[in-house]
């Protein structure tokens, strides 16, 4: 979540604010990694058993 907070406020310095893509981008990209994790945890917990 931070580096996401941190590449917004790079985009946002160079075109300009926009509330709602600073909100839904950290929070989309923050769910989509969460939701790669627990994939990758049960496959390799599966492999390795």
């Amino acid at each position: 979540m931070p580096n996401a907070v941190a590449n917004m406020q790079a985009v946002t310095e160079r075109y300009g604010h926009a509330p709602r893509a600073f909100l839904v981008v950290p929070i989309t990209g923050t769910f989509l990694v969460d939701l790669f994790n627990a994939t990758a945890i049960t496959f390799f917990i599966h492999a390795l058993k």
